[in-house]
């Protein structure tokens, strides 16, 4: 101790020896030193914006931020980088580059929020390292649920979706209003399909239950965007408005919570471990089986296995239901502002399908304009603008650049489906983008609507066949009308998690009801397979 405070003596006594100015040097030098290494790192960086101190380009936000960074796009190319705080963030625009960067497992971590704390990395969405492959590899084996059905995955799944096009189609015939707004029906239709693959239950879309759920989810999204710039600068949670914006985020998902554990519960009491009929079946005999080997922790990398379920359910329900919906929703505007597209799908279906049933998979490959319709609504509306965020999780050299450890990493996806050099004239929505010479689909490149890499979505199947099937359908058994043809609903989209359309209203007018008719008498005949009586209506 007394040679310590010798040394701090003799260092206090020349200090006090050097001159302001030369001290005022000392640090001025030391400063230009710390700039110009900052300014040498950052020159590895992708090219980009300057923004502010402290604050980045947060405050030069003048519109969606999509929007925002497309504008930067156009300036910097396929990939740049920008500050948003202090965080550092890379935007890659272009297809290549994207399929590149997402296939390297350096790029696979998620960003570190104050919204994925709330989650406390449980779920597939936000999980990471040894649990999310876990995951990710025991969705894929169990096909969602779908695994234990027997018989061949796609045609239950088209039964499957079939049943809840017929609810939605009986819906949409049985309404005693028109024009009217189709979400609540829609809404209600595309939540049956993943919830009685996953959990064995349907809802009624007048069911209060069902409505406050939905409420719930929607509130959330709405909520989660209103608290965007707190994922760069994390100091904005201590503000009054934020603050309660962020618990009422918690304080909603701890109720829908409960209602998932509702399910779980039940599923428990009747769980047959020689029989499981769903995913959440699935999910509590590799719980059971897992604890009874002794490796529950290593199985779920420590993590609570039941909060586990409760957060996979949440995850499936919103990939499954919010991007589908929106999606043909903004089907339907596109086909209210290009009458000559719908009648051309229409005379396709009828030409192929007929009128007496409504169309299957089967058709499919018969409806070339059908579906690259669906592909230019997934193209033009790019319901997922920003894809979903990535983050590194090392320091990695890529395409000449350096991305430092922990930058997010954004797939501008929107950026990708209007590029002018790759669609002529991105604006105009135009399905013969997506068909040859000889009238054969295809899929450009820079089509890329389910994302790409490691963390793409794990439905794309899935969510192909329910827009063939919704979409398809429902050009078939009705016109679609505006309420007026002196306004029609707006094509400017909200965004938030998913860029929506504002609500709008349509006239649903019958063109082949027999189909309908014919469906439900059909339905009605058919003998149930083995899983469908476990599929109960929720009340």
């Amino acid at each position: 101790m007394a040679l310590e405070s010798k040394i701090l003596t003799w260092a206090a006594e020349e200090i006090s020896k050097v001159s302001f100015w030369n001290l005022s040097f000392f640090f001025s030098i030391l400063a230009a030193i710390t700039i110009a290494q900052k300014i040498k790192k950052e020159k590895k960086y992708p090219p980009g914006p300057n923004g502010f101190p402290l604050t980045g380009m947060l405050p030069r936000i003048n519109k969606q931020f999509h929007l925002f960074l497309f504008d930067l796009w156009k300036t910097f190319g396929g990939i740049m980088s920008l500050k948003m705080g202090n965080q550092l963030v890379v935007v890659l625009g272009d297809a290549k580059l994207i399929r590149a960067a997402f296939a390297k497992q350096e790029f696979s971590a998620r960003p570190k929020s104050e919204f994925s704390s709330i989650l406390g990395g449980y779920g597939i969405i936000n999980a990471e390292g040894k649990l999310w492959k876990n995951q990710r590899r025991f969705l894929h084996q169990q096909k969602f649920g779908m695994k234990h059905w027997g018989g061949s995955g796609s045609s239950q799944m088209e039964s499957r979706i079939s049943d809840e096009v017929l609810y939605l189609l009986s819906s949409i015939e049985s309404e005693k209003t028109n024009p009217f707004d189709p979400a609540p029906i829609l809404n209600c239709a595309i939540s049956n399909v993943i919830c009685s693959i996953i959990m064995s239950t349907r809802f009624h879309h007048n069911d209060k239950r069902f409505q406050r759920f939905m409420f719930l989810f929607n509130e959330g999204f709405r909520l989660f965007t209103l608290t965007g710039a707190m994922a760069y600068l994390p100091i904005m949670k201590h503000l009054p408005g934020v603050k309660n914006t962020v618990e009422q985020i918690k304080s909603n998902r701890d109720e829908m919570l409960e209602f998932v554990q509702f399910i779980v519960e039940e599923h428990k009491s009747q769980l047959d471990r020689n029989n499981p009929k769903d995913l959440v079946d699935s999910y509590l005999i590799e719980i059971e089986q897992a604890r009874e080997a002794g490796n529950l922790e290593q199985v779920f990398d420590s993590m609570d296995p039941e909060k586990q379920l409760q957060q996979i359910l949440l995850d499936i329900f919103s990939a499954g239901v919010e991007t589908l919906k929106t999606t043909i929703q903004w089907s339907i505007l596109h086909m209210i502002h290009n009458p000559e597209v719908r009648r051309k799908v229409q005379e396709e279906l009828d030409s192929v399908v007929g009128p007496h049933r409504l169309p299957c998979m089967d058709d499919m490959a018969s409806l070339p304009y059908t579906r690259a319709t669906i592909y230019e609504v997934q193209r033009r509306a790019t319901v997922v603008p920003m894809g979903t965020t990535h983050a590194t999780d090392r320091t990695i050299e890529f395409e000449g650049h350096t991305i430092p450890k922990n930058t997010h990493v954004i797939p501008l996806l929107y950026a990708v489906h209007m590029d002018p050099e790759v669609w002529d004239q991105p604006e105009e929505f135009r399905p013969e983008r997506f068909l040859t010479a000889e009238n054969k689909v295809q899929k450009p490149k820079n089509f890329m609507p389910f994302g790409s890499g490691q963390r793409m979505c794990l439905g794309d199947s899935l969510a192909e066949m329910e827009l063939q099937l919704f979409f398809s359908s429902l050009m078939h058994v009705f016109d679609i009308q505006p309420p007026s043809q002196d306004e029609l609903p707006s094509l400017e989209g909200i965004a938030g998690v998913t860029v929506y359309p504002k609500d709008f209203e349509v006239n649903f007018i019958a063109r082949n009801v027999e189909a309908l008719i014919s469906a439900n008498v059909s339905r009605s005949k058919q003998t149930e397979s083995e899983w469908k009586p476990h599929v109960r209506m929720y009340a």
